[in-house]
């Protein structure tokens, strides 16, 4: 189980590296078969910033996570009109990914409460050690008059993916919080 889920883990870096990498090459905006995708990121980028989305994403987002949890983890009594499409709307957006990654015959559940509950810390961590290894490598690749010291360019690479982990702790909120909450219910 360790094996997949760091093979999943380094899958997903990887990816995440070489899309970031194909969309800082702005030589390719104008080849024939990656171009087109480029320059619709590129607008979509724009229009996205333009609109103000990213306030409106996370509001949207945010009465997700209440509305989906607000009957089965606090135990609120509500209309059968309202719990039945948000409890459908759970069922189909939920994913167990401890389930995926930890079948319930490796661990018990203490386990895995504990590994579900660590894992979004598991990631930051990896987020802010990936920022320290990449500002790290390029102030090394650089000419010998370096303007800061390492020390420095190691605190400002924890600082490079702080935005990340905070969308990452906004995502990993509700299910962290669900699996919490119905261990004691």
């Amino acid at each position: 189980a360790a094996g997949r889920i760091a093979g999943i883990v380094l899958g997903l870096c990887v990816a995440c590296g070489l899309a970031v990498w194909a969309y800082s090459m702005t030589a390719w905006r104008k080849k024939t078969f990656i171009g087109p995708l480029l320059r619709f990121a590129d607008r979509s980028v724009k229009y996205y910033v333009g609109g103000g989305m990213t306030a409106k994403v996370k509001i949207l987002f945010g009465f997700y996570q209440i509305s989906t949890v607000l009957s089965s983890t606090y135990s609120a009594r509500l209309p059968d009109k309202y719990t039945s499409w948000t409890d459908n709307l759970a069922n189909a957006i939920s994913i167990d990914w401890s389930g995926f990654f930890l079948p319930e015959q490796c661990l018990g559940y203490g386990m895995r409460l504990l590994a579900v509950a660590l894992s979004p810390v598991a990631l930051i961590a990896l987020l802010m050690g990936t920022g320290i290894a990449l500002r790290l490598y390029y102030w090394r690749a650089a000419p010998p008059p370096r303007e800061r010291s390492w020390y420095a360019e190691a605190a400002l690479g924890l600082l490079d993916f702080t935005p990340a982990g905070l969308v990452l702790i906004f995502l990993f909120v509700p299910s962290v919080s669900v699996s919490i909450f119905r261990s004691w219910s």
